[in-house]
């Protein structure tokens, strides 16, 4: 089947989550708190930063386990329930999760190529798609649209917004659902072997390993195993301009 759609992950695939996090986490939780103070008199900024990181690192071991998504706004809600803060608005809640997350938003580089590489399988009249784990489906999108991304995307789903994570089948097929495309004629592009490529095989879709720091492991014969690796944006390209030419 003639490949028409390619999705993509977000972190390490369209932009680097490789970040000089003992900067950027202070910075992460000074925003939750500031976003927060004026709404919530009697806050303890410093028991919510700690309960917040707690809770949210626990929601993704959790998560990771059971394949369903906790929400970055689900954990400030615990968090903020054991100061006995209790039915807080759901806007507050986003403002805060917002707060929290706009230092690392703002520090999300590009990687190299990408946007040229996109631009060049829309070219193609592909379909493009953004499938995401990710607890704030707002800090996918507004980093997308803060780097001209958005654009090129029909569709952009986060496990938040679902309820499930990859590699669950569930979330794969309802991005191929969305944008009216097989599986057959689908490739997945990921960073993350066990979840990006096991996931779209489990599917049926195409896996394409985005290895775009050098340093992915060895692939095993006992490993979840990509159609190709691509090192650069544009041998995804070339990758896709191959499939093209073989069918």
């Amino acid at each position: 089947m003639k490949l028409a759609a390619v999705l993509f992950d977000f972190g390490n695939t369209l932009v680097s989550t490789r970040l000089d996090w003992p900067s950027v986490m202070p910075r992460n939780l000074s925003g939750l708190a500031g976003a927060l103070r004026g709404h919530l008199p009697g806050l303890d900024p410093a028991r919510l930063k700690r309960d917040f990181l707690f809770l949210k690192k626990a929601a993704g071991e959790r998560a990771g386990h059971t394949g369903r998504e906790i929400t970055a706004v689900e954990s400030l809600r615990h968090a903020l329930s054991l100061q006995g803060i209790a039915r807080v608005h759901a806007d507050i809640l986003q403002a805060g999760v917002d707060g929290f997350f706009s230092a690392e938003e703002a520090a999300y580089p590009l990687i190299f190529g990408i946007t040229e590489a996109l631009a060049d399988l829309k070219e193609k009249g592909l379909v493009l798609a953004v499938v995401s784990n990710a607890t704030c489906g707002h800090l996918v999108r507004r980093t997308l649209k803060s780097r001209n991304l958005s654009g090129y995307f029909e569709n952009v789903t986060t496990s938040a917004d679902v309820g499930v994570r990859k590699p669950e089948p569930a979330i794969f097929n309802h991005v191929l659902s969305l944008i009216g495309v097989e599986p057959q004629a689908a490739a997945m592009v990921g960073d993350i072997p066990e979840i990006d490529v096991a996931g779209a095989r489990g599917v049926g879709m195409q896996p394409v390993l985005a290895d775009f720091f050098g340093d992915q492991p060895e692939i095993t014969p006992q490993g979840p195993r990509p159609d190709a690796v691509v090192r650069r944006p544009a041998e995804l390209v070339e990758w896709v301009a191959g499939q093209s030419k073989r069918r």
